[in-house]
């Protein structure tokens, strides 16, 4: 099951349902959940009217009433794109003294990539921050099944991962070193080592929402995975360069998560036809702030479950 999520994340999965079954309609030619247990199963005619980017298996029909409830054909409309650089703004990253102490074996690479609160590159560009455009009109399909990720020098290439629900994750041995990747939040039937020079260890959220890719030898290796509803989202890296494309004219949301601080910024913006608008965005961190916080989520009761979306 998905993970909870604080509220500052709302815009991440919104209020769409995850199915004709979740939102209190019937499929159709069929009958709602609360129907009676006597009554004979209807198959389903249901018919996407536009394709899904799935690795799924045997999954095509749920995953294209999640990302497309409205069973609409793919945008073929004006289009333009949205770029920018993010930065950081306030205190610097604080280092990670917790979780450096548990990086034991000589890694390099894992220790630069985790050994302060968050990743900051040339003229403090933000790094692992997640950016999606919503709130247009249209549905927009993703392009490929499937996304990669590499694993090298025990740190996995980036600290946030976008998936539009449907595509798989691949984790992929860049090193010499033999991965057991685990995404915490799902339900892996099997476990794939991603060996050097090897397949992949392909890896399958079940549903939206946020999980947790770690290894399972080296369990200090972290990354946050987000599961959307819609592909209009990016990740950025050291650069701090961001660039979404394909989204359809008019009013939209831009919205930018970094969550290691859960510091979020959103801005209105206007696509138009053919262009490339430009948005630097700037995300805040205050040191004494955040320890505050901090002390005061481990100080309170666990709180219970959260509902399914």
């Amino acid at each position: 099951m998905s993970r909870a999520l604080p509220l500052p994340w709302a815009w991440l999965f919104g209020l769409a349902c995850l199915g004709l079954s979740a939102c209190g309609k019937k499929p159709d030619g069929g009958s709602t959940a609360s129907g009676s247990a006597s009554a004979k199963p209807v198959p389903s005619v249901f018919k996407p009217a536009a394709p899904v980017a799935s690795g799924l298996p045997a999954m095509q029909e749920l995953v294209s009433k999640v990302v497309n409830p409205d069973n609409l054909p793919a945008y073929s409309g004006p289009t333009g794109n949205v770029e920018g650089i993010i930065t950081a703004s306030g205190d610097l990253p604080p280092v990670a003294t917790k979780h450096l102490a548990k990086i034991k074996p000589p890694c390099p690479e894992g220790r630069e990539t985790y050994g302060h609160l968050f990743r900051e590159g040339m003229m403090r560009s933000l790094a692992d921050v997640l950016v999606a455009v919503t709130g247009y009109s249209g549905y927009v399909p993703a392009k490929e099944p499937k996304q990669t990720v590499a694993a090298r020098g025990c740190a996995f290439s980036t600290r946030t991962i976008a998936l539009t629900f449907g595509q798989t994750l691949d984790v992929v041995s860049k090193d010499k070193e033999g991965y057991v990747p685990n995404l915490l939040g799902g339900h892996m039937q099997a476990q794939m080592l991603a060996l050097p020079g090897g397949a992949p260890s392909t890896l399958y959220p079940p549903e939206p929402g946020h999980y947790v890719l770690t290894d399972d030898l080296k369990v200090f290796m972290l990354a946050d995975v987000f599961v959307l509803k819609y592909s209009t989202h990016d990740v950025t890296s050291l650069d701090g360069h961001f660039e979404i494309k394909g989204i359809p004219v008019g009013k939209a949301r831009l919205s930018a998560l970094l969550p290691s601080t859960q510091a979020v910024v959103e801005k209105d913006i206007e696509i138009k036809a053919g262009e490339t608008l430009n948005v630097p965005l700037q995300l805040n961190f205050d040191a004494k702030a955040y320890a505050a916080a901090a002390a005061g989520s481990a100080s309170a009761p666990a709180a219970p479950p959260a509902p399914k979306h």
